[in-house]
């Protein structure tokens, strides 16, 4: 989306754990501010070592997950998780229940979630309502290559392609499959989502540098796109502006690129971010004014994406 252009949460991961007395166990934070607070420094922390979590949520080619379960870490968990030297993780009951063992001084990951809660609530009418409310929580989870005498039938797993052909979507199919995808049409100007025409620009393949470049500044616009009224209406929940340099612009960007990194990650691909110093020092920025932003971003992204492609959860 360019200058001039103007344009609820479901952070997923559905693993079921079991309490621990262990300090590595799940962590549940009354106040939610304060996981807001650890996530945003952890990859703030990235930032300065100059590592651009979003720029590729896949490891070794492969995309995290539990090694367990298989379950695959999704949304904002990728981008937490990225930093390791292996897609394979396991939670501190996991390593216990197969008789495996931690290394001493291991540190571990977090894994956002969303938690709901009925909270019943009167209405002006007097009328007793429930509601439903989301709390957001975390767990933690360890690298395998931090845990010892992992049984061999497990470590099986790690040698076989997870991605499975039938899991990897290719760039085009994304684009296919997007239901009420809006009109993409040829420009020779900057890549940009119109809102009020409904349509996003976007330089021929052959002027971009490899391929995916073009796919993820595609998917960069169409996760722009879904927040138009016929979709999910994101750019209302904002009510202002998107003016350049204001909040709503920077949640609205980051957003997109977001978008973008998981939809590139459904290839099994990465984006390719150029001019790394300017572009972190960018972020760098808008994560210290406000450590709401990168959560905040995450939901609606993975929101996008699934709307996308046509995913429920």
């Amino acid at each position: 989306m360019n200058n001039n252009q103007n344009i609820n949460e479901n952070l997923n991961s559905s693993e079921n754990q079991k309490t621990s007395s262990s300090s590595e166990s799940r962590s549940e934070i009354n106040n939610k501010f304060n996981i807001y607070e650890k996530v945003t420094n952890l990859i703030i922390e990235q930032l300065k070592k100059g590592h651009i979590a979003w720029e590729n949520p896949v490891i070794d080619g492969c995309r995290p997950q539990n090694l367990i379960t298989g379950h695959i870490y999704r949304g904002l968990n990728p981008l937490l998780l990225s930093s390791s030297d292996t897609p394979y993780f396991m939670t501190f009951n996991q390593i216990l229940d197969i008789g495996a063992s931690l290394k001493k001084g291991s540190k571990s990951f977090p894994v956002v979630f969303w938690k709901p809660f009925v909270k019943e609530v009167v209405t002006e009418d007097g009328e007793k309502e429930e509601d439903v409310l989301f709390c957001l929580k975390y767990y933690n989870v360890f690298k395998i290559t931090d845990v010892e005498n992992i049984p061999a039938k497990y470590l099986e797993k790690t040698k076989i392609a997870t991605n499975e052909v039938k899991d990897i979507l290719t760039a085009e199919e994304i684009v296919k499959g997007f239901k009420t995808c809006p009109r993409i049409e040829t420009t020779q100007g900057t890549p940009c989502y119109s809102p009020s025409l409904d349509i996003v620009k976007i330089p021929a393949k052959e002027f971009f540098r490899i391929s995916r470049n073009y796919y993820s500044t595609l998917y960069h616009e169409l996760t722009h796109s879904v927040g138009h009224s016929s979709r999910l209406n994101r750019f209302a929940d904002e009510g202002q502006s998107f003016a350049f340099g204001s909040k709503t612009y920077a949640k609205e960007e980051l957003t997109a690129e977001l978008g973008a990194s998981f939809l590139m990650a459904e290839t099994g691909e990465k984006l390719d971010i150029e001019n790394h110093a300017a572009y972190i020092e960018s972020w760098l920025k808008a994560l210290q004014n406000d450590n709401k932003l990168l959560l905040n971003a995450a939901g609606k992204a993975e929101k996008a994406v699934n709307y996308i492609l046509n995913r429920t959860a």
